[in-house]
């Protein structure tokens, strides 16, 4: 499991607690998806550049703390495919990302 795929793990065990649900391993399939549609809106909703940013001020300050870290394993898989392609020699603008 690479780092953010543990890190959005963290991030979903912690809003199924806080959703009541217990522990992750013991959900049955309805509330893990459930969960998991919880953890995708969250992280998208929770970010930055979000077209539609949720007001992410009552999150607690652990789920705060995972979704900083998050975004900066994003970024740096971001970065870290960037340099891959710039080695291979393909240059590009983010602004090129469309």
């Amino acid at each position: 499991m690479s780092e953010i795929e543990e890190k959005r793990r963290e991030i979903a065990e912690l809003i199924a607690l806080e959703l009541g649900l217990g522990d992750l391993e013991a959900l049955s399939a309805a509330n893990r998806a459930a969960v998991d549609r919880q953890t995708a809106e969250t992280i998208a909703g929770c970010g930055a550049d979000s077209p539609e940013p949720a007001d992410c001020t009552e999150a607690n300050i652990r789920l705060r703390g995972l979704l900083q870290q998050y975004r900066a394993l994003q970024i740096l898989r971001s970065d870290e495919a960037d340099a891959r392609l710039a080695e291979e020699g393909e240059v590009f603008g983010r602004e090129d990302d469309a």
